[in-house]
Protein backbone atom coordinates (compact mmCIF):
# COMPACT_ATOMS: atom_id res chain seq x y z
CA UNK A 1 0.00 0.00 0.00
CA UNK A 2 1.52 3.77 -0.88
CA UNK A 3 0.47 7.14 1.07
CA UNK A 4 1.38 9.97 0.57
CA UNK A 5 -0.07 11.87 3.43
CA UNK A 6 2.10 12.22 6.32
CA UNK A 7 -0.08 13.48 9.61
CA UNK A 8 0.34 14.35 13.64
CA UNK A 9 -0.67 11.37 15.53
CA UNK A 10 -2.03 13.59 18.44
CA UNK A 11 -4.59 14.97 15.74
CA UNK A 12 -5.47 12.17 13.82
CA UNK A 13 -5.51 8.99 16.25
CA UNK A 14 -7.49 8.37 19.20
CA UNK A 15 -5.67 7.28 22.48
CA UNK A 16 -1.84 8.80 21.28
CA UNK A 17 -0.67 11.00 25.08
CA UNK A 18 2.27 8.56 24.75
CA UNK A 19 3.74 10.19 21.14
CA UNK A 20 6.31 12.35 20.99
CA UNK A 21 4.88 16.39 20.57
CA UNK A 22 5.87 16.08 16.78
CA UNK A 23 5.14 13.00 16.23
CA UNK A 24 4.03 11.73 12.15
CA UNK A 25 2.63 8.99 10.57
CA UNK A 26 1.27 7.82 7.18
CA UNK A 27 -2.45 7.97 6.45
CA UNK A 28 -4.73 7.43 3.44
CA UNK A 29 -3.20 4.50 2.23
CA UNK A 30 -4.40 3.25 -1.59
CA UNK A 31 -2.76 -0.02 -3.74
CA UNK A 32 -0.04 1.23 -5.57
CA UNK A 33 -0.67 2.24 -9.50
CA UNK A 34 1.09 -0.10 -11.75
CA UNK A 35 4.10 2.78 -12.35
CA UNK A 36 4.62 3.00 -9.01
CA UNK A 37 5.00 -0.53 -8.31
CA UNK A 38 7.66 -0.92 -11.50
CA UNK A 39 9.68 2.32 -9.28
CA UNK A 40 9.32 1.24 -5.72
CA UNK A 41 9.48 -2.98 -5.91
CA UNK A 42 11.46 -5.34 -7.73
CA UNK A 43 12.60 -9.04 -7.22
CA UNK A 44 16.24 -9.42 -5.34
CA UNK A 45 17.60 -10.74 -8.91
CA UNK A 46 16.82 -7.17 -9.59
CA UNK A 47 18.84 -5.75 -6.90
CA UNK A 48 22.30 -4.01 -7.89
CA UNK A 49 24.77 -2.77 -5.99
CA UNK A 50 23.82 0.77 -5.63
CA UNK A 51 20.52 -0.29 -4.30
CA UNK A 52 21.48 -1.96 -1.53
CA UNK A 53 21.57 1.73 0.25
CA UNK A 54 18.25 2.40 -0.36
CA UNK A 55 16.66 -1.11 -0.37
CA UNK A 56 13.87 -2.65 1.94
CA UNK A 57 13.86 -6.83 1.13
CA UNK A 58 11.63 -8.93 2.42
CA UNK A 59 11.93 -12.50 2.25
CA UNK A 60 11.16 -15.97 4.28
CA UNK A 61 12.76 -16.47 7.58
CA UNK A 62 12.67 -20.26 8.98
CA UNK A 63 12.38 -20.13 12.91
CA UNK A 64 15.59 -21.96 13.40
CA UNK A 65 17.22 -19.06 11.36
CA UNK A 66 17.21 -16.93 15.14
CA UNK A 67 20.10 -19.72 16.17
CA UNK A 68 21.93 -20.36 13.51
CA UNK A 69 22.23 -17.02 12.30
CA UNK A 70 21.43 -18.13 8.85
CA UNK A 71 19.50 -15.00 7.15
CA UNK A 72 20.05 -16.80 3.56
CA UNK A 73 19.84 -15.22 1.29
CA UNK A 74 21.40 -12.47 2.56
CA UNK A 75 25.14 -12.28 4.74
CA UNK A 76 26.78 -10.25 6.96
CA UNK A 77 30.64 -8.45 6.18
CA UNK A 78 30.61 -8.25 9.73
CA UNK A 79 29.79 -9.62 13.18
CA UNK A 80 25.98 -9.68 13.49
CA UNK A 81 24.85 -8.43 17.00
CA UNK A 82 21.61 -9.74 18.41
CA UNK A 83 19.12 -7.13 19.79
CA UNK A 84 16.72 -7.67 22.38
CA UNK A 85 13.19 -9.31 20.83
CA UNK A 86 10.04 -7.47 21.27
CA UNK A 87 6.51 -8.17 21.53
CA UNK A 88 4.00 -5.51 20.56
CA UNK A 89 0.36 -5.64 20.06
CA UNK A 90 -2.48 -4.07 18.02
CA UNK A 91 -3.93 -1.52 20.45
CA UNK A 92 -1.26 1.24 18.54
CA UNK A 93 -0.66 3.21 15.44
CA UNK A 94 2.60 2.74 15.72
CA UNK A 95 5.17 0.40 18.05
CA UNK A 96 8.93 2.07 18.49
CA UNK A 97 9.44 3.62 21.77
CA UNK A 98 12.17 6.12 22.42
CA UNK A 99 14.08 4.83 25.34
CA UNK A 100 14.78 7.79 27.33
CA UNK A 101 11.88 9.13 27.73
CA UNK A 102 9.66 6.13 26.94
CA UNK A 103 7.36 7.99 24.32
CA UNK A 104 6.38 6.20 21.04
CA UNK A 105 8.08 7.91 18.41
CA UNK A 106 6.11 7.60 14.90
CA UNK A 107 8.10 7.66 11.69
CA UNK A 108 11.83 7.44 13.12
CA UNK A 109 15.46 7.40 12.26
CA UNK A 110 17.67 4.83 13.71
CA UNK A 111 20.95 5.28 15.45
CA UNK A 112 22.89 2.60 16.65
CA UNK A 113 25.99 3.34 14.96
CA UNK A 114 25.37 7.76 15.33
CA UNK A 115 27.11 8.37 11.83
CA UNK A 116 26.45 12.04 10.70
CA UNK A 117 24.51 12.47 7.72
CA UNK A 118 27.33 11.94 5.34
CA UNK A 119 28.55 9.10 6.72
CA UNK A 120 25.04 6.79 7.39
CA UNK A 121 26.02 4.67 4.23
CA UNK A 122 29.12 3.32 6.76
CA UNK A 123 25.92 2.33 8.72
CA UNK A 124 24.91 -1.62 9.52
CA UNK A 125 21.51 -2.33 8.12
CA UNK A 126 19.05 -4.56 10.30
CA UNK A 127 17.49 -8.01 10.14
CA UNK A 128 13.83 -7.80 11.60
CA UNK A 129 12.20 -11.00 11.95
CA UNK A 130 8.20 -11.48 12.50
CA UNK A 131 8.19 -14.27 14.42
CA UNK A 132 4.01 -14.02 15.54
CA UNK A 133 1.59 -14.97 15.71
CA UNK A 134 -0.06 -11.76 14.18
CA UNK A 135 1.24 -10.05 11.18
CA UNK A 136 2.99 -6.68 11.39
CA UNK A 137 2.97 -3.69 9.01
CA UNK A 138 5.88 -1.78 8.28
CA UNK A 139 6.05 1.54 7.18
CA UNK A 140 9.16 3.19 4.86
CA UNK A 141 9.56 6.75 3.78
CA UNK A 142 11.23 6.40 0.43
CA UNK A 143 13.69 9.53 0.99
CA UNK A 144 16.57 8.68 1.73
CA UNK A 145 18.28 10.77 4.79
CA UNK A 146 21.34 11.81 2.50
CA UNK A 147 18.59 13.44 0.41
CA UNK A 148 16.43 14.71 3.17
CA UNK A 149 19.39 17.00 4.23
CA UNK A 150 19.42 18.64 1.14
CA UNK A 151 16.13 20.57 2.01
CA UNK A 152 16.87 21.26 5.15
CA UNK A 153 18.84 24.65 6.46
CA UNK A 154 21.87 24.01 8.08
CA UNK A 155 21.95 19.58 8.62
CA UNK A 156 25.70 19.65 9.50
CA UNK A 157 24.97 21.33 12.62
CA UNK A 158 21.65 18.82 13.49
CA UNK A 159 21.80 15.16 14.10
CA UNK A 160 20.60 13.12 11.51
CA UNK A 161 17.45 12.33 13.69
CA UNK A 162 16.60 16.14 13.43
CA UNK A 163 17.16 16.59 9.53
CA UNK A 164 14.69 13.85 9.20
CA UNK A 165 12.01 15.30 11.92
CA UNK A 166 12.46 18.57 10.04
CA UNK A 167 12.19 17.92 6.25
CA UNK A 168 9.23 15.58 7.34
CA UNK A 169 7.29 18.72 9.12
CA UNK A 170 8.41 21.52 6.84
CA UNK A 171 8.55 19.26 3.49
CA UNK A 172 6.33 21.51 1.05
CA UNK A 173 5.70 18.51 -1.30
CA UNK A 174 3.49 15.15 -0.36
CA UNK A 175 6.51 12.41 0.91
CA UNK A 176 5.80 8.88 -0.48
CA UNK A 177 5.61 6.21 2.40
CA UNK A 178 4.73 2.09 2.09
CA UNK A 179 3.23 -0.10 3.90
CA UNK A 180 4.57 -2.85 3.74
CA UNK A 181 2.62 -6.46 4.89
CA UNK A 182 5.36 -8.61 7.24
CA UNK A 183 3.33 -11.95 8.10
CA UNK A 184 4.85 -14.76 10.96
CA UNK A 185 8.29 -15.83 9.55
CA UNK A 186 8.93 -13.28 7.20
CA UNK A 187 11.82 -10.81 7.82
CA UNK A 188 12.69 -7.76 6.39
CA UNK A 189 16.39 -5.95 5.46
CA UNK A 190 17.13 -2.46 5.29
CA UNK A 191 18.93 0.02 6.12
CA UNK A 192 17.06 1.85 9.13
CA UNK A 193 19.82 4.40 9.78
CA UNK A 194 19.28 5.77 6.74
CA UNK A 195 15.04 5.30 5.82
CA UNK A 196 12.54 6.57 8.36
CA UNK A 197 10.35 4.00 9.08
CA UNK A 198 8.01 3.07 12.08
CA UNK A 199 5.51 -0.38 11.99
CA UNK A 200 2.91 -1.91 13.60
CA UNK A 201 0.87 -4.75 14.68
CA UNK A 202 -1.96 -5.35 12.16
CA UNK A 203 -5.18 -4.61 13.57
CA UNK A 204 -7.57 -7.57 14.50
CA UNK A 205 -3.98 -9.66 15.83
CA UNK A 206 -3.53 -9.94 19.32
CA UNK A 207 0.75 -9.45 18.83
CA UNK A 208 3.26 -10.08 17.14
CA UNK A 209 7.16 -10.60 18.63
CA UNK A 210 9.81 -9.09 16.71
CA UNK A 211 13.65 -10.06 17.06
CA UNK A 212 15.94 -7.91 15.77
CA UNK A 213 19.81 -8.34 13.93
CA UNK A 214 22.09 -5.68 12.85
CA UNK A 215 24.91 -6.37 10.21
CA UNK A 216 26.55 -5.19 7.07
CA UNK A 217 23.75 -7.66 5.55
CA UNK A 218 24.11 -7.63 1.97
CA UNK A 219 22.16 -10.12 -0.80
CA UNK A 220 24.68 -13.63 -1.31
Amino acid sequence: MYSDTLVSVQENFSDTVDYRPNAKLPADFRQLEEVEVKKYTGTLEQLSLEDELNFVAIFPCKPESDQTLDFSPFKSLSQISVLNASVDYANSPSITVDKTTGLKLGLHLDTWDDHDVQSRWKSRNRIVVNRGPGDRYVFLVLVPIEEMAKFVDSPSNLHPCEVADRYIERAESRIPCLRISQKPNVAYVGCTERLVHDACVRPHHERAESRHYLGHFVRV
